[in-house]
């Protein structure tokens, strides 16, 4: 059976499923802290029997192993899931795999080379949050009202912390941010860098640099990246340590 994480018990549930878990402990802690006493909030958390799950619109995390998938299935289905990222392969044949995401780590206490400052750019260390949701989804939106109010809540209760570069004219060109910091981890996303200055380094050093900061605060670094980004990630000195998936449902 599916329950919503409304109890002590059930949130104690929710908590033990996705410890020791990268990326799922980090990120559905901060929802677990953000949304679990809010019955209007944006994500929805769930207990199953072995398992968490975490919903947010069209999107949905499942860290642990249901017993009974075909059921999860319908459940994502009735409350409108299209995306499905697990920790554990799901049983069947019938899923279909949208994507692996690999896990990076650097370890607490670890330090990635870090390169010269960018020319030209300043660093900005508490960037808008609006301006990075316009950046980020200019084409959607409703995620970027979504994003904007989630981010924000998490970044006044210092689970969030955010970078950015700036060229002379004041116009942010890259970011990055640890979107989820709980459990000892911090777990980075959304990097981006403006179009006509990719392939100079930029995004790297920025990556580069809130890792190394996080890292020297004791702070476990984690992210997924797709199969094209490995390579990036490896030049940049990120271990590989596993990988998730993402399923249509």
């Amino acid at each position: 059976m599916i329950h919503a994480a409304d109890t002590d018990d059930r949130r104690r549930m929710f908590s033990e499923a996705i410890v020791g878990k990268p990326y799922f402990q980090s990120l559905m802690a901060r929802d677990l802290a953000l949304w679990a006493d809010n019955p209007g909030a944006p994500t929805k958390l769930f207990v199953l029997p072995d398992a968490a799950l975490s919903v947010g619109g069209t999107v949905a995390q499942l860290c642990g192993h249901p017993r009974d998938w075909e059921e999860l299935r319908e459940f994502l289905r009735f409350v409108g899931v299209r995306c499905l990222t697990v920790s554990e392969q799901p049983s069947g044949d019938d899923w279909i795999l949208r994507r692996t995401l690999f896990i990076r780590e650097v370890p607490a206490g670890g330090r990635l080379p870090l390169a010269q400052p960018p020319a030209g750019l300043a660093e900005d260390r508490e960037p808008r949050v609006r301006e990075i949701a316009e950046e980020l989804f200019s084409d959607r939106p409703e995620r970027a009202d979504h994003f904007y109010s989630e981010t924000c809540a998490a970044l006044s209760r210092g689970m969030v912390r955010l970078t950015a570069l700036r060229d002379g004219d004041g116009r942010m060109v890259s970011t990055v941010g640890a979107y989820a910091m709980a459990n000892g981890e911090a777990y980075l996303a959304m990097g981006e860098t403006v179009q006509q200055l990719r392939g100079r380094g930029i995004g790297g050093w920025l990556i580069a640099g809130l890792t190394n900061e996080l890292a020297a605060e004791g702070w476990r670094v984690v992210l997924l990246c797709e199969e094209q980004r490995r390579r990036f990630y490896d030049r940049l000195g990120f271990a590989e340590t596993g990988c998730y998936w993402q399923y249509e449902v």
